[in-house]
């Protein structure tokens, strides 16, 4: 994987974690993202490395992470969080039965979001890009049925926004 695509898959990851931080009451969007950004989530580090000695700079310890595409985080951040019902609408009516995004758990929602946001506004994106890559960060947080969710979820919204894209297939 490039650099690049390792930066876009930190953002995503990064976006998820802002939208569910504030939709679990963890503040307002910009705080969350502004500590996202500094390398921190809710005040606390997103990493944590032992320094017994005190021997390492914040900066030292922030740059061990995987450098985040900032321009995505921040357009994915703030478009999914700030057009929460319309993804919320599109997702419900990708969900079977009497399921409904606001029944899903918080992080399958984030995920959910941010994907939607991303499928229906970036254009620069192929779609089976980031529903692999949604899916992905949905099994580093599930194991079971919910993977299988995001996954057909993601299917049925990307042929239905972009049908060029999965023409044939």
């Amino acid at each position: 994987m490039s650099t690049s695509a390792r930066r876009r898959s930190a953002a995503r990851l990064a976006a998820v974690q802002t939208l569910y931080a504030t939709d679990s009451g963890g503040g307002d969007l910009g705080v969350v993202l502004r500590d996202v950004l500094e390398g921190r989530l809710a005040g606390e580090a997103l990493v944590d490395i032992p320094d017994p000695d005190g021997v390492l700079e914040p900066r030292e310890v922030h740059e061990t992470l995987v450098p985040v595409d900032t321009d995505l985080l921040i357009r994915l951040a703030r478009g999914a969080d700030a057009e929460r019902g319309r993804l919320d609408e599109i997702i419900d009516a990708s969900l079977s039965g009497d399921w409904v995004a606001n029944r899903l758990e918080h992080v399958l929602r984030a995920i959910l979001r941010v994907a939607v946001y991303e499928l229906t506004e970036i254009s620069d994106i192929p779609p089976r890009v980031s529903i692999s890559e949604y899916v992905d960060l949905a099994r580093a947080f599930y194991e079971g049925p919910e993977v299988k969710l995001v996954n057909a979820v993601l299917d049925r919204i990307g042929r239905q926004v972009h049908p060029d894209a999965f023409a044939g297939r």
